[in-house]
């Protein structure tokens, strides 16, 4: 297969369909940084449902508290736990860019407080969809070309826009959810960031029964002055590969909360973006109120 017909099947799978594939995993502990100058592109959907949803902790662990402090200075820097608390209703367009050109969109409104939640986007065939669920008890209603559709049809789309909310938000939202019920932080020392001065650089990973995928392993770059993420690394499931290392760049303050706007990875055309980001203290219900009959 080429190398352009692998990016292509690569962004597909990002936007029309969830990865079930899994891979041996190696014993003993991974370095942070390992690889980094020989990354293979991919990306590839994170299904964490404990840092948005779980309710499950992982047993008791020793807690390591410099990786605390660091996590709790990096949500003050972003805006304070306040500022997450007031944020009720978060809409956004997640937006995958390859060699320039927008691979794929997908559309979101989130009311926080009640789990309600709408995504759009367009299926394979170009159709335009829409999903309108609660995220607590999955339960929901889809259309596709404004019409509703039942049975098989209708569950695929409720999984897959779940499934896309966990992935979409995480992308969005991962520094203010270090210590959602589960995750386990772990100092790995400090590192040059990637445009000068010192990273601490932060483990995320998570108990057995936590999410729908626990051997996920992220590892968070966050400066030493001013307390800014600037870039994660990952290893999705337990994948025997190097990490993948994306930037986080072109911070704003929305609503009072500090969001990474673009997120170029490292050594390849491909940039998550996020447009039309909004974030209220209100629910506006005709976001979450579907097409009438």
């Amino acid at each position: 297969m080429s190398e352009g017909a692998r990016h292509a099947k690569s962004l597909a799978s990002l936007f029309l369909r969830l990865s079930d594939q899994r891979r041996p995993t190696l014993p003993g502990r991974r370095a942070y940084d390992s690889g980094m100058k020989q990354m293979r592109w991919t990306i590839r959907l994170s299904f964490l449902g404990l840092l948005l949803l779980s309710s499950a902790s992982a047993p008791a662990a020793e807690r390591d508290a410099k990786a605390d402090k660091i996590g709790k200075e990096m949500i003050d820097a972003l805006g304070g736990q306040s500022a997450w608390e007031k944020a009720r209703e978060l809409k956004f367009d997640f937006v995958v860019q390859n060699e320039g050109k927008v691979a794929g969109r997908r559309s979101h409104a989130w009311d926080r407080y009640t789990g309600d939640y709408r995504m759009t986007g367009t299926d394979p065939s170009g159709a335009p969809y829409s999903v309108y669920f609660n995220v607590n008890t999955k339960q929901g209603k889809a259309y596709v070309n404004g019409k509703p559709v039942e049975g098989e049809e209708a569950d695929k789309l409720l999984k897959g826009a779940y499934a896309r909310y966990i992935n979409d938000t995480y992308w969005l939202l991962a520094p203010w959810k270090v210590f959602d019920p589960g995750v386990t932080l772990t100092w790995e020392g400090e590192k040059p960031c990637p445009a000068g001065g010192t990273c601490d650089v932060v483990k995320l990973s998570f108990g057995e029964n936590v999410g729908m995928t626990p051997k996920d392993v992220y590892w968070l770059w966050v400066t030493r002055d001013g307390r800014k993420m600037v870039q994660w690394q990952y290893i999705l499931k337990g994948a025997d590969e190097p990490p993948t290392t994306v930037q986080w760049n072109n911070w704003q303050t929305v609503g009072g909360m500090a969001l990474s706007m673009e997120k170029p990875m490292t050594g390849k055309p491909t940039v998550i973006k996020f447009e039309n980001v909004s974030v209220s203290p209100n629910r506006a219900d005709a976001d979450f109120t579907p097409p009438a009959p």
